[in-house]
């Protein structure tokens, strides 16, 4: 079965074109996380971002050659790197200037809810100390 994208498909991808957006950190200095963001259709019940923990390859590499001492560099994997160029062009193709203004606005809103009611849970755990 020939695939449009085989990188996302080798990570276990399945939908790409409900996709919509990502978020792409190091988690550690081994580990990088792949967050997917996806529009599913009304009433399904698929998961609306799905996170992927990628390990990064490590290479011991010389600093110090006089006293040879070395250091471990962590590099990020190719897949995920051409996993990374896959979903820029399904975003890309997506997404206009107004829609992403539209989309971070709305992941603005959501974190603010997040972090009103966060607050909000701490202020309860305080009126509790005596």
């Amino acid at each position: 079965m020939m695939t449009t994208y085989p990188n996302l498909a080798q990570m276990g991808v399945q939908n790409p074109q409900e996709i919509i957006g990502y978020t792409l950190y190091q988690a550690s200095p081994s580990t990088d996380v792949l967050k997917i963001k996806y529009q599913r259709p009304k009433g399904s019940f698929l998961p609306v971002t799905r996170s992927y923990s990628i390990g990064r390859s490590v290479h011991t590499r010389m600093i110090d050659s006089g006293t040879g001492k070395t250091e471990e560099v962590y590099e990020i994997s190719p897949i995920l790197s051409q996993a990374v160029v896959e979903l820029d062009s399904i975003v890309n193709d997506k997404v206009s200037a107004d829609e992403l203004k539209q989309q971070i606005l709305a992941e603005i809103e959501r974190m603010q809810l997040d972090f009103t009611s966060e607050i909000n849970a701490l202020r309860q755990l305080v009126g509790k100390i005596k």
